[in-house]
């Protein structure tokens, strides 16, 4: 396959602590990337991510089992089922619902974190013609999650003081609650302020390990991204 890569040389990296590498993913992305780029980790970002994570659960679990439950049974009376099913399946549900929400709060992020990471190593390496190695995309993806970490902070206070998870910097906010399942509110949920971010710093940090325009690395985030919005959303109203 074509190099599709156009060479950039962007930043020269130089060794940066781990302080100035998490303030820099906010406020100078190229540098902090090239930092990364030398000298590839993902331990210490994934640590961070998990702690924010942790930290969120702590505080607003009352909540998450509380809107579980109501997510839950709502779906089984539109199903149809009767009181007694539905009382079995609820106390099973609050049962096990605060163990899953934790193992998925510590197991979810390294997953979730090497998937997206072998899906753009192989956009990178196979559909673009570029060369990089799993660790620096890895290192990337994990660093620039730190985006996320800071949207549950900034969310964590406006769950708390309205006691609910429902809170949305995206599009969908204002639409309906009535069109909550529908294809168009599932997707422009999706269109999210801190993910326009992450779109943003990602292609940075992907078109600096891979000597590449962001242009051209922003291109190919929002197509996978796109992608991932209306295969998700679709499933997200066939099954809601």
């Amino acid at each position: 396959m074509s190099n599709d890569i156009q060479v950039n040389n962007g930043p020269k990296g130089e060794e940066l602590t781990i302080v100035q590498k998490i303030v820099g993913v906010f406020t100078a992305p190229a540098k902090t990337f090239a930092s990364v780029d030398l000298s590839p980790a993902w331990i210490v970002p994934l640590a961070l991510i998990l702690a924010f994570n942790l930290v969120f659960v702590y505080f607003a679990n009352d909540i998450i089992l509380e809107e579980t439950l109501v997510q839950q049974e709502e779906a089984m009376i539109e199903r149809g089922m009767d009181p007694e099913q539905i009382d079995q399946t609820i106390e099973q549900v609050e049962k096990w619902t605060p163990i899953s929400v934790w193992v998925f709060t510590i197991i979810g992020p390294p997953i979730i974190l090497a998937i997206v990471s072998g899906v753009f190593l192989f956009v990178g390496n196979v559909i673009l013609g570029g060369k990089t190695s799993f660790k620096k995309v890895l290192s990337i993806t994990a660093w620039s999650w730190l985006i996320f970490s800071l949207a549950g902070l900034v969310m964590l206070p406006l769950v708390l003081s309205q006691e609910t998870m429902q809170i949305s910097f995206s599009l969908a906010t204002f639409m309906s609650e009535e069109s909550k399942n529908t294809f168009l509110y599932l997707f422009l949920k999706k269109v999210e302020i801190f993910t326009i971010w992450w779109i943003a710093i990602y292609s940075i940090g992907l078109g600096v390990i891979y000597k590449a325009k962001t242009q051209k690395m922003a291109i190919a985030v929002g197509v996978v991204y796109l992608i991932y919005a209306v295969v998700g959303s679709a499933l997200g109203g066939m099954f809601s």
